[in-house]
């Protein structure tokens, strides 16, 4: 870790050191890109320790490339499957929109992957020089002419030159210190599960998205490591409903009763123990991600609903971005600003995609669902072209 001062467009930096409130996967790539940028921190996440928490994920080809840029790519890509394609079709078995994954690492360098989440962490885990702070739940900070000092929950203080909010769509940093959020309920709930299973090479090939007769009724499987396969599923319903793990199985075997057999036997796989449960939301974008010494990064400041795989793929965008801005600006507030204007236009407009998507799978009725059906069955070519080059291709 460099400990010096550094050199920037010719002038010469005192040291810098940044406390990162979060480690999950935004917090972890922000200490990756801060240390190749010869940037110190430190970590502290709430949580008491590390646990092979969450389900699965993908990593759309833009944060690929991102970790290409950082040096973690290779062993990601070596913990995760790479779908050959991309499907979404009906319950019917009618394919309405594909996506060659294979195309798009061709044209741009790096597809999309799919792995547990908690993989994920481990490999960041190994790439960040600085431990985690575990157990370390942040309680308010403090401003000085020196910097920053936060104080967690167990007493103990941290200081450093900065502080940045990484810690999730409920983020206290944001609330107290940058800007209060609008929740949005998407209107729709979701369960996941991790399923010990190995499905057929064909069918490891393809990522199959598949809607239902509306009501936000969607499911999907796919492979995330050698024997580890991850199901979601999602259903139109209001917010805070109570399910015990048996309720929610039998609930979704109900619901899916019209989808393939294979979707049944993949459910019919899954036990109560196995399932994690959410209602899914968004925040209506804010329009400040900094205030003083304080930046936002990833679900803090733009929490978008998983419709596009692109929630986590924009925080590691956000992370390599401030890093460079740290590193290139003269002052911290020209950092964060920079950072904020490179970034805020491109997030405001994938957290408005998602959301819109969302609600086109809530339209319900035979009608309604068959139109939504031939929407996207016809959007014409150049629109999914334009619409890959905007998530996929960084100019920067």
């Amino acid at each position: 870790m460099k400990t010096g001062a550094y050199l920037c467009g010719g002038i010469m930096h005192p040291p810098m050191k940044a406390i990162i409130i979060g480690a999950g996967i935004g917090g972890l790539t922000t200490a990756i890109a801060l240390q190749q940028q010869g940037i110190d921190y430190d970590i502290y996440e709430a949580a008491p320790e590390c646990r092979a928490v969450g389900a699965g994920i993908m990593l759309g080809g833009n944060a690929m490339t991102v970790y290409e840029r950082l040096g973690v790519g290779e062993a990601i890509r070596r913990v995760s499957i790479f779908p050959e394609n991309i499907f979404v079709s009906n319950y019917k078995g009618k394919v309405l929109q594909q996506v060659s994954n294979a195309y798009i690492r061709q044209r741009y360098g790096q597809g999309a992957h799919l792995l547990h989440r908690a993989t994920l962490q481990q490999e960041l885990l190994q790439a960040a020089q600085q431990p985690v702070r575990w157990g370390k739940r942040f309680e308010r900070l403090e401003h000085h002419p020196h910097g920053v000092v936060a104080y967690f929950e167990d007493g103990s203080t941290a200081t450093a030159d900065l502080l940045i909010g990484a810690d999730g769509i409920r983020s206290t940093v944001r609330e107290k210190y940058v800007a209060p959020a609008t929740y949005r309920y998407s209107g729709q709930t979701c369960w996941r599960a991790i399923i010990p299973m190995t499905l057929t090479p064909e069918e490891q090939k393809n990522a199959t998205e598949v809607w239902g007769n509306g009501n936000g009724l969607r499911a999907s499987y796919m492979q995330v490591d050698g024997d580890r396969v991850y199901f979601w599923f999602t259903k139109k319903m209001p917010a805070g409903q109570a399910f015990t793990g048996e309720a929610a199985i039998a609930f979704m075997k109900k619901e899916l009763a019209h989808f393939s057999e294979r979707t049944q036997e993949v459910v019919a796989a899954i036990t109560p123990d196995m399932l994690l449960h959410a209602d899914l939301y968004d925040f209506k974008p804010i329009d400040a991600w900094y205030k003083d010494k304080v930046v936002l990064l990833g679900d803090a400041c733009h929490a978008t609903t998983p419709n596009l795989g692109q929630g986590a793929s924009q925080a590691i965008e956000d992370a390599l971005m401030l890093a460079r801005c740290l590193k290139q600006e003269k002052t911290i507030t020209d950092a964060f600003k920079k950072y904020q204007d490179s970034r805020m236009a491109r997030v405001h407009k994938v957290v408005g995609m998602s959301w819109r998507l969302a609600q086109v799978t809530n339209w319900k009725g035979a009608l309604a669902t068959g139109l939504r059906d031939m929407i996207v069955r016809m959007i014409p070519h150049r629109i999914t072209q334009q619409q890959m080059e905007f998530l996929y291709h960084l100019k920067w």
